[in-house]
């Protein structure tokens, strides 16, 4: 039979023959002009990349009988020794397979040889193929002769897997990675063997080969012997693609337009198309995977970085960058379990599907629907304690949102954002509701029955604007209208969380200040509906300083206010054992003349000289120019309610609603259905935000 496939007849004789691998060729290159090899020499790379080539053309060039050189002669003038060992009959190239001559006995017998001079040529050349499957013990009989062989004795190793090779073995080597080829390498060769060969062959026909080859050359090979074959002589791109049971380009973006926009029944019309037509199920998911990869490259990088990618630049501007993530994961997922599946078809359809689930509908045109065609719900974010300036401005929407439409109009968004999180029960650890402040909608209904008739509105000029500003309440209200009492009292500003958050600075304070007087029915009725506990007020002020006073009705200098302990510690400029000794003391008694402070006896240690200075000068500096009061501390068995308890639960609690959060989110819930995704609450931490973050935010 004289017929010979490709992969032998189209083998490299020389360096300049071989295709790529030049990092290699130029470095024996180089070594064999100077006359400077290595005795040992280890090929390493898949399959079909020319280790064994590679050692032939090494074999040649040292024993060609025109001297040693880099280029071998060939063709119908080559000399003896190099026809020899082109044809494999050489007795001094002695090619062992360590596949099948495993034992230690068949190394010692090829050891024992080593020490003979060569019989026909220069050189004793012993090639080991796939030398990592030799055992232990062979590797034991072969480490001293490979570490210091006999004079012109060359070991050439070639190995798919160097990892299963002892160190031993590869320190005593030099080692040779070979590359996978590209398929543009392969194509091209590919392209040379047809014209000489004289065969019709098709656009595209041989870049599905190449592309099956995956890096290997004689593989492309051996798939071009077989497409000339099934094509007789001819090679169709039709055929080929028959032939190997892959698919076209123009089908894979059919499904993968499909799923972009969501559209369920034609991606499934596609899938079904395609399994009729013998498409092998796995070579799908790979293509899939490919066509995701193209994608998000474009979307990242902003251009297409390879001819590949071209056709993929209309849908990557159409896609969302993030669920083309989401959806290489799920094909990656799809391969993985495909074995697992009942059937090659349902486990890619089940893939599909998974795809389908996760595409929100219109995504391609901009839209962020679900697929099902309803619109997402907002993700809803744990409700964060509210602060003196929150819990300020929201009074003032209270008593003034019935009152005039500059009022209502900023507060309808805010009551839009958190209505999917009132639906969708976020923030409500362990199943029980979260409280949450009213909104100004909820708590300005319809008046009371024996609230007087609303008076007429005023005149533009007579409404009090936002603007801010530092005059107290009686100073800015209209001559003989009553001011409202229940704004200005300490109880109806504080926040539903019993931990401390800053106080309002005295501009941001300032709204209070300055009620609408045409409802004053209204504004003292609202904040009655909803009666809390004192916990947090705004701090006493020095007597003369630039901030309104906490009451306006009577003159609150003197009074006791211990609670405002809380809003002043987050003020005072001061730290170290200062600031531990006021966050750790519950305060009993706070007015322009003494703060006393109560600390545990287990924290008596705080309260040292030092200490005291600390924060009776940071009370100084806030008091300025006013005289500071005196600061006493005394010991108590235990310390309740201090800042610094406080602080603690208000961290715990931000938990608990940014794990609740998390939780409740409809992604997170789609995550654990489908893929059955777990989530690690210790991770999640809440967010920090500034102060003036959460201020715009709550604006």
């Amino acid at each position: 039979m004289s017929f010979q496939a490709l992969a032998r007849t189209w083998r490299p004789r020389r360096f300049d023959e071989l295709v790529g691998q030049t990092h290699v060729v130029r470095a024996l290159t180089h070594a064999l002009e100077q006359d400077q090899l290595h005795h040992a020499l280890l090929f390493s790379g898949t399959r079909g990349v020319g280790k064994t080539t590679l050692a032939r053309i090494i074999a040649k060039c040292l024993n060609c009988e025109h001297g040693v050189t880099a280029h071998p002669c060939r063709g119908d003038d080559a000399c003896g020794t190099c026809r020899e060992i082109d044809e494999g009959r050489f007795v001094d190239l002695i090619e062992v397979d360590a596949a099948s001559r495993t034992g230690v006995d068949d190394t010692r017998d090829l050891m024992d040889n080593v020490q003979y001079a060569p019989t026909r040529g220069r050189s004793k050349v012993y090639l080991i193929d796939e030398v990592h499957m030799l055992s232990k013990h062979s590797f034991n009989a072969l480490l001293k002769t490979l570490e210091e062989p006999p004079p012109r004795v060359q070991f050439l190793l070639a190995t798919t897997e160097p990892e299963k090779i002892p160190v031993t073995i590869l320190s005593r080597c030099l080692q040779f990675p070979l590359k996978r080829l590209p398929v543009a390498e392969i194509s091209a060769q590919l392209q040379t063997v047809v014209d000489a060969e004289s065969l019709s062959v098709e656009e595209g026909a041989l870049t599905e080969i190449a592309r099956a080859a995956d890096g290997s050359m004689r593989d492309g090979l051996s798939l071009l012997d077989q497409a000339i074959a099934f094509g007789g002589g001819r090679l169709e791109s039709e055929a080929v693609r028959e032939m190997l049971g892959t698919l076209g380009q123009a089908r894979v973006a059919e499904l993968v337009t499909a799923i972009v926009d969501a559209d369920a029944a034609t991606a499934l019309e596609a899938l079904a198309a395609l399994y009729a037509q013998g498409i092998d199920m796995r070579y799908l998911l790979d293509a899939l995977a490919t066509a995701w990869q193209h994608i998000a490259t474009i979307q990242i990088v902003g251009d297409v970085v390879d001819e590949e990618a071209e056709p993929w630049r209309e849908t990557a501007a159409r896609a969302d960058a993030a669920t083309v993530q989401v959806l290489y994961d799920i094909t990656l997922a799809g391969v993985r379990d495909l074995a697992h599946a009942p059937d090659p078809l349902v486990g890619v359809k089940m893939t599909v599907l998974r795809m389908l689930a996760f595409v929100p509908a219109g995504a391609a045109t901009g839209h962020s629907n679900a697929p099902g065609g309803s619109e997402r719900p907002a993700k809803p974010r744990a409700e964060p304690a509210r602060s003196g300036p929150a819990a300020l401005r929201e009074q003032l929407g209270r008593s003034t949102a019935t009152g005039s439409h500059q009022a209502d109009t900023p507060a309808t968004p805010q009551a839009t954002a958190e209505e999917p999180v009132a639906n969708g029960q976020a923030g409500e650890p362990n199943g029980q509701p979260a409280a949450r402040p009213s909104s100004p909608q909820e708590t300005s209904t319809v008046p009371a029955a024996d609230s007087s008739p609303p008076e007429p509105p005023e005149p533009a000029p007579e409404t009090p604007p936002p603007a801010v500003s530092s005059k107290p309440p009686a100073e800015d209200a209209e001559p003989g209208t009553a001011v409202p009492r229940t704004e200005s009292k300490p109880d109806a500003a504080t926040a539903p969380s019993p931990t401390p958050t800053p106080t309002p600075t005295p501009t941001e304070a300032t709204p209070v200040a300055e009620p609408k007087p045409e409802r004053e029915t209204e504004s003292e009725a609202a904040p009655a509906a909803e009666p809390a506990p004192a916990t947090e007020a705004t701090p006493a002020e020095p007597a003369g300083s630039n901030v309104e006073q906490s009451s306006t009705g009577d003159d609150a200098a003197g009074r006791d206010h211990p609670e405002d302990w809380h809003a002043l510690v987050p003020r005072l400029e001061v730290s170290g054992f200062g600031a531990q000794l006021a966050n750790n003391g519950v305060c009993r008694h706070l007015d322009e003349k003494q703060v006393v402070l109560e600390l545990a006896r287990s924290n008596e240690f705080l309260a040292t000289a030092g200490a005291k200075r600390k924060l009776e000068a940071a009370l100084a500096a806030y008091w300025a120019p006013q005289p500071a009061p005196k600061l006493s501390v005394e010991f108590v068995d235990e310390a309740r309610d201090t800042p610094a308890q406080r602080q603690e639960q208000d961290a715990e609690a931000r938990q608990r609603d940014a794990i609740a959060s998390i939780e409740n989110d409809p992604f997170v819930h789609r995550l654990r259905d489908r893929l059955g995704a777990q989530l690690r609450a210790d991770t999640i931490k809440p967010n920090r935000r500034s102060a003036a973050a959460q201020q715009r935010e709550e604006r």
